[in-house]
């Protein structure tokens, strides 16, 4: 199969609007593959982005007694060590609960200048150390309703504002009866909030939506134009003294040509590629000579580019092209209402193609666990 790339879509737009080479290099081009990406891949849930994950519980930790210095805003630990993950901890001290900052030995921590408590605790103090909030996915968007080991569901969904007010006043142990998702306060992306903390270890797995990869080499950087690429170590490496592969190129694709002099075009020009290959992994080896990591070929002593693939579905590939000519057009201050149309229309010809499996077949009844049963309808109301 072979894929669309970043490549693809600046060629599509310099032929589109009857550049020439140079145009590679203007920014209003690049700028309109980005936004295009940008709206087609979050216009819609599409079936291309839902994925698997999986978060894994940790137990209760209540071993040895703690004192808890204000001045510092350090909890110190004796008869015990802390485990690791205590970074991502809370600490309950009777109806109190504090949130962990940092850990700073295997018995000392350092709690939230925030969410802290607002005194002195002697030596000998009794406390439950226990994690609630669980690290997304860096790709997360939106997700479904995770289920335990034990049943299809695990708790109800609680607004970020709900869950707060039921940690506080309710905070149970056990199997988690209620969940919401947050920013994660201590870096980029979303945690998952379980309201109840667990007892044991078990796993959560859910459905969510991803965010598309990130388009970043369009092939006509010359960072990712390679000359006298040479095949060596069995079919599995290619190396290079010309340039220098960078390791954000890991994910992309590189394609070949058929001799040094030319280098590869996308399939509909007059010097198409003869090979594309997934970079798998970055080395970097003696002498200035990098190497890339990628599938089997059989090419030898070629030029060679790297691109981005588009993270899209087969059926969303014209979508993004119109999408992408419409913000030309708009970046340009040409006729975007033309060019529009012909995006809308291509982007509901893509909507109605997004279905990875059939909707007909045989009459089902969902039954809940919970104690009810669901019948499924046809859409809007047919």
């Amino acid at each position: 199969m072979s894929y669309l790339t970043m490549f693809d879509l600046v060629e599509s737009l310099i032929v589109s609007s009857y550049g020439g080479p140079q145009d590679a290099e203007q920014r209003d081009i690049r700028t309109a593959v980005q936004r295009a990406y940008s709206e087609v891949t979050t216009i819609n849930e599409w079936s291309h982005y839902y994925t698997h994950g999986r978060v894994i519980t940790q137990p209760q930790y209540q071993t040895g007694t703690v004192a808890f210095n204000a001045s510092n805003n350090q909890l110190t630990l004796s008869g015990g060590s802390w485990p690791e993950w205590a970074t991502s901890g809370s600490v309950a001290i009777g109806r109190l609960i504090a949130k962990v900052a940092a850990k700073e030995s295997s018995t000392v921590l350092t709690l939230d200048p925030t969410l802290t408590f607002p005194s002195n605790y002697s030596a000998g103090q009794a406390y439950v150390l226990y994690q609630t909030d669980y690290a997304l996915p860096a790709d997360f968007r939106n997700m479904d309703e995770p289920s335990n080991e034990y049943n299809w569901w695990s708790g109800l969904y609680l607004k970020p504002d709900e869950a707060m007010k039921l940690e506080r006043v309710g905070n149970r142990s056990g199997r988690p009866w209620h969940w919401t998702v947050l920013k994660n306060p201590n870096g980029s992306g979303y945690i998952l909030k379980l309201v109840g903390y667990p007892t044991s270890q078990e796993t959560l797995d859910f459905t969510y939506r991803r965010y598309p990869r990130q388009m970043r080499w369009s092939g006509h950087e010359p960072a990712a134009r390679f000359a006298q690429l040479s095949n060596a170590g069995g079919g599995l490496w290619l190396y290079t003294a010309d340039g220098s592969f960078s390791s954000s190129m890991v994910g992309s694709v590189l394609r070949l040509s058929t001799a040094v002099s030319q280098y590869p075009g996308p399939l509909e020009s007059l010097t198409p590629y003869v090979e594309e290959l997934l970079i798998q992994d970055i080395q970097m080896a003696e002498l200035a000579n990098d190497s890339v990591v990628v599938g089997a070929h059989t090419s030898d002593s070629v030029a060679g580019i790297v691109t981005d693939p588009a993270d899209v579905a087969r059926h969303m590939q014209t979508a993004l092209h119109s999408c992408a000519a419409y913000w030309l057009d708009r970046i340009r201050g040409g006729k975007a209402e033309q060019s529009f149309s012909t995006y809308q229309r291509d982007l509901r010809l893509a909507l109605e193609q997004d279905q990875l499996a059939p909707l007909s077949g045989r009459t089902r009844e969902i039954w809940h666990d919970g104690g009810w049963r669901s019948p499924l309808k046809a859409d809007e109301g047919v």
